[in-house]
This record gives structure tokens, C-alpha cells and sequence, in this order.
């Protein structure tokens, strides 16, 4: 998976997205003209969004404004700006958005923080801390390493409160850390919400974005490193 999106990033970066024009990425087409979903026809989400070609069915690929990582991003995605930014001097971006069908009742909801060259990154025990007090993690942390990155990730189910309704949800929390650059790491939470009275559809719908969701986790990718498939 992770080869595969490098390639393709690598592919529209040198070829300029293989848009109607070279250079031209969405955000620079009339809105008309680009795929009738959330993802395109948001104006600021769109800005993220590499090209307007499938990556997979139903996924794009999206790029960091800092162009420090990239990710499969869901067609019906929407970047939401009040609870993401860019700090530090360009050197820590949180990338939050929300994916949410009406038609059953399910809401994910992800945030990535791309970090480098921050002094708080030399201990990764610390840092395991940190994201466990933001992300309210309680379960524990599968390590996984690769050629260029230590990954630790977990998941677990949650129960929420929003808007009325209590919520059956599934939270992924993880930690990457490169191994090819220092003070260099990426941590994400992705939750999967669902709104529906009858707690075997919300079983069964939130089981089938479960792989959705480990799909764009599995696709986040530090840009300035070759990929690596996780799953080898």
C-alpha cells in the first residue's frame, strides 16, 4: 500500500497531478469541473487534495500544506479548519477532518499531527505519554518497525456523547516516529462514531468502516521518505 501511494505521489509531483494543464492541481479548477463529492467541492478541503484521480474507489490522495506527509483521503471527507493549524513555524500541522454519512449514521472523524524539529520528540516514552493524555487511549500499544519508522498504534471501543445522542465508537490512536531523519514523527486518532438506536446496525456499520479507517492510517507517509509497506 505505502509503495504504491509513494509512487503515485512521486508520479503526480514530477508530472504536475496529470490535470487538464501541468501544475493545475484541484484547488486551481472551477468546481464544475471536479467530482461531485464533499472531498472536491469543499473549497478547503480541496486545497489538500494532490489530484482528482481515484488512488483507490473512493479515495484520493492528499498532501500536508507543510508537504511534510500524504495520505489516502475519503471522498466524502471534509477538512475542518476551527481544530486544525499550523504552528511552531511550519514545523507542527494538525490535520483534522470528518467524513460523515447521513444515510446510516456514521461519522469518522481523524486528526494527524505532523511534527519536526521539535526538542520534545528525542523521548519516545514521553511522547507515548502525551499521545495517550490527548487522545484519552487506554488500551495499549502494538510496536511495529519498518526500514525507515517505529510505529506504535492501538484501538479500542468508546461510547460518546454528541449532540443528543449517545454514541456506539471505535477510537484508532498510533505514534510514527522516522528513523531516517530525528526529531521527526507523526501521531494520528482516528474515531469511528455511530448515530443509530439499534446497536446491532451500529455493530455492524462501525466493523465495516474499521478497514476504511485502517486503510488511511496504513497510507500516512512522511513525504520526504520512501515508502514502506507495512504489512511485509
Amino acid at each position: 500500500m505505502k509503495k504504491m501511494i509513494a509512487f503515485i505521489g512521486l508520479f503526480y509531483l514530477l508530472l504536475g497531478g496529470c490535470q487538464m494543464n501541468q501544475d493545475v492541481r484541484p484547488k486551481d479548477i472551477d468546481p464544475e469541473d471536479l467530482p461531485d463529492v464533499p472531498a472536491f467541492q469543499d473549497e478547503a478541503t480541496r486545497a489538500f487534495l494532490v489530484s482528482t484521480e481515484e488512488v483507490e474507489p473512493g479515495f484520493y490522495l492528499m498532501e500536508s500544506k507543510v508537504e511534510g506527509f500524504q495520505m489516502l483521503f475519503p471522498a466524502g471527507g471534509v477538512y475542518l479548519q476551527d481544530i486544525s493549524s499550523i504552528t511552531n513555524q511550519g514545523n507542527v500541522e494538525t490535520f483534522t477532518f470528518e467524513d460523515f454519512n447521513e444515510e446510516i449514521n456514521v461519522k469518522v472523524v481523524g486528526q494527524i499531527r505532523y511534527q519536526q524539529d521539535q526538542s520534545y520528540l528525542a523521548d519516545l516514552n514521553d511522547m507515548l505519554v502525551v499521545v495517550r493524555g490527548r487522545t484519552g487511549f487506554e488500551g495499549d500499544f502494538r510496536r511495529r518497525e519498518t526500514s525507515d519508522e517505529i510505529i506504535f498504534f492501538g484501538s479500542e471501543p468508546r461510547t460518546f456523547q454528541e449532540e443528543g445522542y449517545i454514541s456506539e465508537a471505535y477510537a484508532h490512536v498510533g505514534y510514527i516516529e522516522s528513523k531516517e531523519k530525528d526529531f521527526l514523527a507523526i501521531d494520528y486518532n482516528f474515531s469511528i462514531l455511530c448515530f443509530n438506536d439499534d446497536e446491532d446496525v451500529c455493530s455492524k456499520e462501525i466493523n465495516a468502516k474499521q478497514k476504511q479507517v485502517e486503510k488511511m492510517i496504513d497510507s500516512i507517509t512522511f513525504i520526504h521518505q520512501e515508502e514502506v509497506d507495512r504489512d511485509e
